[in-house]
This record gives C-alpha cells, structure tokens and sequence, in this order.
C-alpha cells in the first residue's frame, strides 16, 4: 500500500500528501523501478535470494571481532554520503532566518543567545564568527552543514555500536540500526540547517546510556547527564522526563539506589545544566527577562499548544481535532518513519491478544518501559505542539522523536518474531521499502528549492 501511495504521488495533491510529494522529483521510471525492487521482496524466493545473499557477504567480511574498525569506517562512509546528498536550499524550519540572524551586520541585531535552543545557537554562532568566517570565509550556513554532517558520523558510530549490544542476533542488531538509519529523520544529517540535528545525536547517546543503566551496568546519573545537556541544546526535549523519572523509579525497584540517591542523581544534574546555561544568557544580557519576553516559549505568537476549538492567531493553521491537523500530523510520521508507529501498534495488538510475554528478563522490560513511556511523551508532544509553519515546512522540529519511538518499533518487532526466518522476511520487506521512501526524500532535498 505505501509503495502504490508513493507511485500515485504525482496524481495526490501536495498540501494533503506533502510526505509522499518529496518522491515525485525522481524520474518516473526510477519511481517504478525503486518500487518494484522494494516489492519484490514480498516473493518468498526473492526474499530468500537476498537473504542469502547478505549472509554470505557478512560471512565474507574478516575481522570481525574488530567491530569498532568497521562500525569508523561505516560512519566515514556515511559522512561521505551525507556530504554528496547535502541539502542544497534553506526552504525548511528556520533555516533562512538563522543564516541571516546569527551574522547580521548590525552587531547590536545579531542573535548570538536565544532561549529557543540556547547551546545550539551560540555554539553555531561562536563557530561562525571565530572560527568559520575569519580562516574560512564560511557563511553560516555551511557551519550548520558542517555540524550536521559530523553529528551524523557520529550517530551513526553510536548507533552501531549501540545496536551491536541491544540485538541479540547479527539479524536483530542489523533490523534495529537499518530501521533508524532508513527514517526519513536521517536528513537532519545530510548537511541540514537548524537546530535539531546535535539533539538528535544527544538522544541516541542518552537512549545508549539508559539501556545500559537497565541493565545495572551505569549509575542512574549518567542518562540523567545526557537528558539534561539535550535540553540545553533545544528545551523541546524537556517534554521526555517523564521516561527518565520512570527509570529512576525502576532502578529503586530494583534496589540498584535508595530514595535519596535517586532523588539527587535525578534532580541534581538538571539544576546544575540549568544554572549553567542561565548563567551564560545572562552574561550575554538575554536572560530571565529574555526568557519570559522575546525569547518566550510557543513560537511568534507564544502560544504552546494547537488550539482546542478556533485559531486566533496567523501561527495557529487548525485547531486539534480538525480533520486538517489530524492529516498533517499523519503526514509527519509517515515522512519521518513510514514504520515506526505502525509496527509499535501492531506489535502491541498482537501481545494483548494473543498474550506474548515479548521479555525475558527485568532488565529487557525495563528498558521497554522507559523507551514507551518516553516514544509516547514525544509522540504526545508531536500531535499537542503547535508548529507555527505548518507541518511540511516544520517537520524538523518533530523529526527526532522518529529516532525513539523507532527504536522502540524495532525492539518490540524483534521480539514478537521468535521465528528467525518469519523475521528476516519482514525485515527485508520493511528495510527495503522504508530506504525507497527516504531515498525519495533525499533526493528532493538535493535540489535548490525556494524559501519563503
């Protein structure tokens, strides 16, 4: 269904299909030769044939034990390919805006602190003015590119390496990072310009740090350390500790803290964070008074949320339960991760009815708790938020909740299929269609489209 929907592109209106409309910049005969080769993978001989095809290329490949080796150079290729593929025009979220504002001639105009991602656009900033502009005649633009780029050879390392430990199989650990690394969120890396690509970095370190503190192996603190500097790059991840405080709690269960150790490790990394980055707001003279005025929280007109009954502002495009929000919240997740709420949905149907017990230690339940509770605060935050550009010209602001809630996608999907070979099927059909769908998006994102 997803590939039909992809090859009718050109026949949907774009303002009620724009996730599908980036696949329609590919030559038609390369839209219905990429849709086939996805589709193919539903014959079983042909799913088979590839299977064993990639078996024999693994088997192949020597030093194994060396993963680390491998998993640099897989990143050294991905930065290559995020360099090629780079997004060549500024038409999304808030990319214009801040190339122009972070070097704007009037010093007195230019941003250089701002409580919207507070470390993220001083760091850019900083780089720009002493370091890009001055011994490289960088615009900003190109440092935002450049950053983008470089946090995506290091998620892509992370989440390697992560994955390598989180799947208990080759073929698990390979579902669970193609999954991610097939997203349509992975354009934040291909040279992107705002502020969501280092969080999206920042998230995968924090989920690696949180599963390894499930399963005893790290103090609490640590997760807590990376959630709190995540927040200081851009507060809309504030919205995820609720699943951070579940995983106190967890621990304490299990008896890996006392209350009062969970309290401090919990409370105590935040304030410090917190004080930090108030504390440099302050010393530029954009502090509180900027925090609570210019700088407020909701966007151009300061209001939070997606109206419950009418819109009252031009920043408010529908209110919650209209038929146009519900639409355009579909399409963000199905531009960001065609799978991700599907599988989960799914996977949780089937546990419920045919009573699966998907875990087989406290410490794989836990950690599946802490991803769920945290998948759903972003999820919840994706539909309530009010995206003062619409959907389509802000889908980056939602784009990395696609990196949690399919991460979670894939831990459940690997252990709803006990069968390995009923899971390999599955995942060469998903990978394959998921990297279609993506690959379209890319491309469209190659090509010098216009800012409004």
């Amino acid at each position: 269904m997803l590939l039909t929907l992809h090859l009718a592109a050109n026949l949907l209106p774009q303002d009620s299909s724009w996730s599908l409309w980036p696949y329609t910049f590919l030559p038609v005969w390369v839209q219905w030769l990429l849709a086939l080769l996805a589709g193919s993978l539903v014959i079983p001989a042909v799913n088979e044939g590839v299977g064993r095809g990639l078996a024999r290329l693994w088997r192949a490949i020597p030093a194994k034990h060396a993963r680390r080796r491998w998993f640099a150079a897989a990143s050294l290729l991905a930065g290559l390919l995020f360099w090629l593929a780079r997004l060549r025009h500024l038409r999304w979220g808030d990319g214009y805006m801040l190339s122009v504002a972070l070097s704007y001639p009037d010093l007195d105009l230019r941003v250089v602190y701002n409580w919207q991602a507070p470390l993220t656009v001083f760091l850019h900033q900083r780089l720009w003015q002493f370091v890009a502009n001055p011994l490289l005649g960088w615009p900003v633009e190109t440092v935002y590119a450049t950053t983008s780029i470089l946090a995506g050879m290091a998620f892509v390392y992370i989440l390697l390496n992560f994955t390598a430990r989180l799947g208990r199989s080759t073929l698990e650990s390979a579902l669970l990072a193609g999954l991610l690394l097939t997203t349509g969120s992975v354009q934040l890396f291909f040279g992107y310009v705002e502020n969501y690509t280092l969080i999206s970095l920042l998230l995968l370190v924090t989920l690696f740090l949180a599963w390894r503190t499930s399963r005893g192996e790290l103090p609490l603190v640590w997760p807590v350390i990376g959630l709190s500097v995540t927040n200081a790059f851009h507060p809309s991840t504030v919205f995820l500790w609720p699943g951070m405080l579940l995983l106190a709690i967890l621990c304490w269960r299990r008896g890996r803290l006392s209350i009062a150790q969970a309290v401090v490790q919990t409370v105590l990394p935040p304030l410090l964070v917190g004080g930090a980055v108030l504390a440099l707001m302050e010393s530029g003279g954009h502090g509180l008074s900027a925090l609570l005025g210019q700088d407020r929280p909701g966007g151009g007109d300061g209001l939070w949320f997606v109206p419950l009954f009418e819109t009252t502002t031009q920043w408010q495009h529908y209110t919650m339960f209209s038929a146009a929000h519900l639409l355009d919240w579909a399409n963000i997740h199905l531009l960001i991760s065609p799978f991700g709420l599907p599988l989960i949905v799914l996977v949780w149907l089937a546990a419920l009815r045919f009573r699966l017990n998907l875990f087989a230690n406290p410490d794989e339940a836990d950690f599946a708790r802490f991803l769920g509770l945290t998948s759903a605060m972003y999820v919840l935050l994706t539909f309530v938020w009010n995206a003062d550009y619409g959907g389509q010209k802000d889908w980056d602001l939602f784009a990395p909740s696609a990196f949690v809630y399919t991460l979670l996608a894939g831990y459940l999907l690997v252990r709803a299929l006990p069968d390995r070979d009923v899971l390999r099927e599955n995942a060469l059909f998903v990978l394959g269609v998921s990297l279609v769908h993506t690959a379209g998006w890319i491309f469209a994102n190659t090509h010098n489209l216009p800012h409004d």
